[in-house]
Parts: structure tokens; sequence; C-alpha cells
């Protein structure tokens, strides 16, 4: 089969490999539909080190089953992207997305963006949206699973730092909860007239800082605030803006080493909260929005996987916010 084969630091190649065999449940899947997120951005600038070498990206992935149980044959699909060994004591206490024993797709065992993978069929979820919708159920279930951890309180002052696709989902999914989340930008963003046009406020760094101290309750900054800048400077800005005792959710992956005022932060008091990926309750209801088309999918480009290549330089374009391959 046809792979994006990812050797080192933009070194992706597109390659012949062997088509993955399932063992027992487990299922083949044929791909149709997979985002490159900030972390295969990461993975392929070098900020990130890949844990597996090479590796085939990607885990924002739906596809259609063609090997497997008889009654997930030709069902769409997504897929969990923690395959965890369910029977360690950290699985049977119910945190499986931390299972030690796990393989994670897309980031230590090969991904979607080929034209077929594997995985258990405990892990896959069935849909009936359009692929390039239904991909984001991976990224929106991390959202899901960041507001159930730590939902923000009734008249909060939330910021949303940053303005691409995480920003996205997560602004979305808190108005739907009744929120009107403030979105945070730097300077020059080429992606805040997206948020403009839903009707968002968005304001730059420099003006959220005063706006924190007119608009909240006490006078002293936003009440929380959700880090989705995609860069290891986005702590720093979520430190400075958050009030004594605030929250701060971290979403980013980009890899490297975050700089961020700690003195600052004791005297604070802050509560930072790192989330990682949704679980099974989360994927449920990530598809459940996506079906009632309550959080809607900007897709910037799509390129088939003869030209993943182009579809990774895209990626890197700051006006993009999800580019899907289509293999």
């Amino acid at each position: 089969m046809k792979a994006a084969v990812l050797f080192g630091p933009r070194d992706l190649r597109l390659v012949e490999v062997d088509t993955p065999r399932p063992p027992a449940g487990w299922a083949l899947i044929e791909a149709k539909a997979v985002g490159i997120c900030g972390t295969d951005k990461a993975f392929y600038t070098g900020s990130y080190p890949l844990f597996k070498t090479p590796l085939i990206p990607g885990h924002e992935v739906s596809g259609v089953v063609v090997e497997g149980p008889s009654e997930l044959l030709g069902e769409r699909v997504v897929s969990e992207i923690n395959f965890a060994c369910r029977q360690c004591r950290v699985c049977q206490a119910g945190l499986y997305t931390h299972c030690p024993n796990r393989r994670t797709l897309g980031i230590d065992f090969d991904g979607g963006m080929a034209e077929y993978f594997i995985a258990p069929t405990w892990a896959l979820h069935r849909h009936r949206l359009p692929h390039d919708i239904a991909f984001a159920a991976e990224p929106l279930a991390a959202v899901v699973n960041m507001v159930r951890q730590r939902p923000p309180e009734p008249g909060d002052l939330i910021g949303v730092i940053g303005s691409g696709f995480i920003s996205w989902l997560t602004a979305n999914l808190l108005r739907m909860l009744g929120h009107d989340p403030v979105i945070i930008v730097r300077r020059g963003s080429m992606k805040a007239n997206l948020f403009e046009r839903a009707g968002f406020r968005v304001v730059q760094v420099e003006e959220a800082s005063r706006l924190g101290r007119e608009e909240s309750s006490l006078g002293l900054g936003f009440d929380y605030i959700v880090e989705a800048t995609g860069s290891n400077s986005g702590l720093r800005a979520a430190v400075e803006l958050v009030r004594p005792r605030g929250v701060i959710h971290l979403k980013s992956t980009p890899g490297g080493v975050a700089s961020f005022p700690q003195t600052v932060s004791v005297v604070k008091e802050v509560r930072v909260i790192g989330t990682r990926c949704g679980d099974w309750r989360d994927f449920k209801l990530a598809l459940s929005i996506l079906s009632r088309s309550l959080v809607s999918v900007p897709v910037t480009a799509r390129y088939p996987l003869d030209e993943v290549d182009k579809a990774f330089a895209k990626s890197l374009e700051g006006d993009s916010f999800r580019v899907v391959v289509t293999p």
C-alpha cells in the first residue's frame, strides 16, 4: 500500500509498504480523511522528536472497515488513539488513556496517513458523517475531555489564546455550553477573521490584559484560560492574563520547553491543568455534536495522499486551519 512515512525532520516520503495485518480483535480500516494536527506538524518540523522512526503519522482519521468482525465490515468509523492493554491496574482504574503499556496511533504506532491502518475494534466508533467532518471527532473529543475535567463556572470571564483549529473547537464548544469566550490572538493573526465572522470577540494579547481587569468580576484578570497557541510561549501569556486562583488549561503539544514566570504563578496560586486525549465517553459526545452540526469543521484544503508533501507545506501556512489528506 502507499503510505506517507516520516523518517526525520522534513523528511516525509510517499513509499510502498506492506499493508498491516490486524491481529485477533483488531480491524483493518481503509483511511478516507486524515487531518494534519499540531503534533503531526511538530514531528514534521522536528520541534517534537519522533518516538518511532520511521513513522506513518496521522491520528485524526476517519475510514471504512474492510477486514474485521462481520458487524463492522463496511462501517464508517473513527478510532480512538490510545490502544491500551485494558488489563493493568491503570486501565482497571478507568485511566486507560494513560495505560503504561499503550500504543498511540500516529505517535509511536503507525497512523492513518496511508491507504490502510489497523486499530483494536473496541477503539472504533461508528458514524454516518462525511469523512472530512468525522476526522474532527478526535480533536473535539480532546476538547470535550478538557471541559469535563474542569468546566468553567457560570459568569467566568473565559479567554482562549490562539486562533487555530483547537481554539475553534474550544470556542464553539464553550459557546454551545452557554459561555461567551474571548479569542486572544497575536498581532497579525491571519485566522482571526473566521472567529470574528462567527460572532466571537477577538482581541490582541496587548488588549486582553486591560479587558481582564475591566470585565472580570474581581478585576484581576481572566477566570479561565485555554492555552491553544501550539507554541511554547503560550503558557507565559496565560499566566500573565489569568487571575489569582484562576484556571489555565494547556492544550498545545509543540515539543520543546516552555518558559513562564514561575514566581508569578506561585504568587497567583494558578491552577494549571494539562488535558490530553478523549476517552470513550468523549468520542461519543464529540460525534453526537458533529452529527447535529453544533460545531462546524473548517477545512482549509484537501490533498490526495500522492501530494502529502504539499499538504504539509500548506498546513504550515499562517492562514491554515485544518488541511486534510484523503488517501
